[in-house]
């Protein structure tokens, strides 16, 4: 039959007979806890001294130790001891050598890695520096400083100034004098049928009709007269074209506004030579050909005003034909430079009354 529970016993053999020794407890349930427990001590420590008194008395017996028979009904705890909590893992090169060098106590593999590795890195890092420094030294080569170029002169944009005209005093053949432009365009179509050239010019309220320009009076009176010997009216006149300050033209407008007047002096003299059959003084020729220079180095681009645009053209064809007259003497010619001449009156005049505008 089985022992209850509570009750152990433990039984030792001493030559060969049976020693049981039990708690009794029966006689403790009374009792607190600290008495209980001193109870035991004693209870032990004389069970123990019979057994050495006995053991020195039979020194050759031998003696058998039964533990308590384990019951099946008892659980017995099993207690595992935990294993530390695994630390976090380090990145790095330390953490791969350690990682390393375990796997391979003696290290040679592992300094033979570390060297490779940091060769390679070593050697990454210079050859991006040493490209960085190529493509730094091929920029600054490529990217050239900006060069402070001074523009071409056609292509500059000159500040707008004041030009004083000249007043211009000529020799005029004139055809007559209309209160209306009507009246001045049925003479000139009638003068063209004729075979001779003529101009209108507007001068206040009035429309004045030129045929020719002459370098003097004389010389005005003459080709008057040729004029009157093919059923021409007209007479020669002194006519004066009133100078003032235009606004708003550049340098290069400027310099022609001013050399304008002078140039057309010369002109009108050689085409009175040419218009009456005889040659141009060489005085006269040279005169034509220092003004024309300046004109011809003067920027076309830069004149940009209508009148000033006309007044160069007619003066520059006109010093052509001049040049066409000397040559061949070609009396077509000598009236093609009338034709421009008064063309050239015609815009100075409306320079004038436009105000450069």
């Amino acid at each position: 039959m089985d022992k209850p529970k509570s009750e152990k016993t433990i039984t030792i053999k001493i030559n060969g007979k049976d020693r049981p020794f039990q708690e009794k407890k029966e006689e403790k349930k009374g009792k607190s806890w600290e008495l209980r427990q001193l109870d035991r001590k004693q209870e032990q420590t004389e069970f123990f001294a019979s057994i050495q008194t006995a053991a020195g008395k039979e020194a050759d017996d031998s003696f058998d130790w039964i533990l308590p028979e384990e019951t099946e009904d008892e659980d017995i705890k099993e207690y595992k001891i935990a294993a530390p909590p695994n630390s976090p893992a380090k990145n790095g090169l330390s953490t791969l050598a350690r990682k390393f060098r375990g796997r391979n106590k003696q290290g040679f593999l592992t300094s033979i890695f570390l060297a490779v590795f940091f060769a390679v890195l070593l050697g990454t890092s210079f050859g991006f520096i040493m490209l960085k420094l190529v493509f730094t030294d091929q920029a600054a080569e490529t990217v050239a400083p900006p060069i402070n170029e001074t523009p071409a002169a056609a292509n500059q944009q000159t500040p707008a100034a004041a030009a004083d005209l000249e007043t211009i005093t000529t020799y005029i053949v004139q055809g007559g004098v209309f209160s209306n432009n009507d009246a001045a365009q049925q003479i000139q179509e009638a003068n063209s049928q004729k075979g001779v050239y003529s101009q209108s010019i507007k001068m206040g309220e009035q429309t004045f009709l030129f045929l020719g320009v002459a370098g003097s009076l004389d010389e005005a009176k003459e080709i008057g007269a040729d004029l009157k010997s093919e059923g021409i009216d007209v007479f020669a006149k002194e006519v004066a074209f009133e100078g003032k300050a235009i606004e708003g033209v550049n340098a290069e407008e400027k310099k022609l506004a001013e050399i304008a007047p002078v140039l057309y002096q010369s002109l009108s003299a050689g085409a009175a030579s040419a218009t009456l059959g005889r040659s141009i003084t060489p005085e006269t020729a040279e005169k034509i050909e220092s003004y024309i220079k300046t004109v011809n180095e003067l920027q076309a681009d830069q004149i940009q005003n209508k009148s000033l645009i006309s007044v160069r053209e007619e003066l520059l064809n006109a010093s052509k034909q001049i040049d066409t007259y000397q040559q061949s003497g070609d009396a077509a010619a000598a009236g093609k430079i009338q034709e421009h001449l008064l063309g050239f009156l015609a815009a100075y005049q409306s320079l004038l009354q436009s105000g450069g505008q």
